[in-house]
C-alpha cells in the first residue's frame, strides 16, 4: 500500500479535497456573511453559482482517485463503509442544493424566498457540512489513527456490538487472535 502509485493517487485525492471542500467553505462563508448583513443575497447566489463547478470537480476528482486507493488498499472495513456513505451523501445532497440554488436565484432579496425553500437550503447545507467533515475526519483517522485504536470487527446493530466490543475478553488482536 505504501507504493509510489499510492502516494500519487493520494495526492490527486487530496487535491480534489482541497478544491471541493474549499469551495464549499467559501460558499458557506458567503451565506454566513449574508446572515450577518455583510453581503447582499444575490451576491451569495452568484458566488454559489461560481463555486458549484469547483465543488463538483473536487468531488469528482476525489471519487475518481478514491477508487484506485481502495483497490491499492485491498480491503474495505467498517470505517471505510461509513466514509463511502458520507461521500455518496455529498453527491446526492449536491443535486438537491443545485435544485435549491436554481429556485432561489430569481429572488432579489433573501426575505422574498419562501420559508420552506429556505428551510430546505439550511437543512441541505447542514447535511453537506456534516458529510464533508465526517468523510474528512474518517479519512484522517483511517490513515493515522487506525493502528492505534482497536476498531470493533463489526460495530453494526445485531452483530457482536455492543457485547463483543465492550467486553475485553472478546477483543481480538491481529497478531494474537482471540484472548
Amino acid at each position: 500500500m505504501e507504493s509510489t502509485a499510492f502516494y500519487i493517487v493520494l495526492f490527486i485525492h487530496l487535491s480534489g479535497l482541497i478544491l471541493g471542500f474549499g469551495s464549499v467553505m467559501v460558499t458557506d462563508l458567503y451565506g454566513t456573511l449574508w446572515l450577518w448583513d455583510r453581503v447582499r443575497f444575490p451576491q451569495v447566489v452568484r458566488v454559489a453559482g461560481v463555486t458549484e463547478i469547483f465543488v463538483w470537480m473536487g468531488w469528482g476528482t476525489m471519487v475518481a482517485a478514491g477508487i484506485p486507493l481502495l483497490v491499492l488498499k485491498g480491503v474495505v472495513d467498517n470505517l471505510m463503509i461509513v466514509k463511502l456513505f458520507f461521500v455518496a451523501l455529498i453527491g446526492v445532497n449536491g443535486v438537491f442544493l443545485y435544485r435549491i440554488r436554481e429556485r432561489v436565484k430569481s429572488f432579489e432579496h433573501g426575505s422574498d424566498v419562501p420559508r420552506i425553500v429556505m428551510f430546505r437550503a439550511v437543512l441541505s447545507l447542514a447535511v453537506s457540512q456534516i458529510a464533508w467533515w465526517g468523510a474528512l475526519t474518517i479519512g484522517f483517522l483511517h490513515r493515522h489513527v487506525q493502528s492505534v485504536i482497536q476498531w470493533p470487527p463489526a460495530p453494526w446493530p445485531g452483530s457482536t456490538w455492543p457485547s463483543g466490543w465492550a467486553s475485553p475478553s472478546t477483543a481480538t488482536s491481529p497478531s494474537s487472535g482471540p484472548t
